[in-house]
């Protein structure tokens, strides 16, 4: 039974160390930031225009 221990808390170790290695090799190339592109801004442009179109009717 004291091999089972073994195996569950290895289990967790070596995901973490993989994600670890992952990490570091990968040169945390990944951004999470990224720049919108001119299609977002004329969409956000235009949501935005119609959003205060909405709240300047009056009802």
């Amino acid at each position: 039974m004291h091999w089972i221990m073994w195996v569950f808390w290895g289990f967790f170790l070596g995901i973490i160390l993989a994600a670890y290695l992952v990490d570091r090799l990968g040169s945390r190339k990944y951004n999470l930031e990224h720049k919108k592109t001119m299609n977002q801004v004329a969409a956000q442009a235009n949501s935005d225009r119609e959003v205060e179109r909405y709240n300047n009717q009056s009802f």
